[in-house]
């Protein structure tokens, strides 16, 4: 990640790939393609959005927090190759005032990918979450 900084970040990503894996055994989350975005402002601000597009065809109200639709913001610093979300609203109440580490990756010149800290459940099972975002091209005027 060499020369890589905040200001590489800024701006809007679109969500390109999202996927849970559990002792590296990989399951698409948010639908195949997923839907979301994510942005970082330069005054510190972020928000993301991630959402299965065949849930709204559904129309079904609920939506797990895991598969179907998540959003969050808050405030973000980067750290090195880790960016920390600090969150201040959730669609997961439990979510509000904890923080989000991720792993940065650039991919490419406009490609990150974004990789969540190892969580280890009470059966042993490691999960992680890789997230594959572009940047959203301006449009023309």
């Amino acid at each position: 990640m060499a020369g890589f900084s905040a200001r590489d970040l800024l701006g809007a990503w679109r969500l390109v790939s999202s996927i849970n894996y559990r002792n590296e055994a990989g399951t698409p989350s948010f639908g195949t393609p997923p839907a979301g975005q994510i942005q970082y402002t330069d005054d510190g601000c972020m928000s993301a959005f991630l959402m299965d597009p065949e849930w709204v065809k559904r129309g079904q109200a609920e939506a797990d927090s895991f598969t179907d639709f998540f959003a969050y913001a808050g405030h973000w610093s980067l750290e090195g190759d880790k960016v920390r979300h600090r969150i201040a609203f959730a669609s997961v109440p439990g979510r509000v005032g904890t923080e989000f580490v991720r792993t940065v990756h650039v991919l490419g010149p406009d490609r990150i990918e974004l990789v969540t800290e190892p969580e280890t459940s009470k059966s042993g099972a490691v999960y992680i979450t890789r997230l594959v975002w572009e940047r959203v091209k301006p449009r023309a005027a």
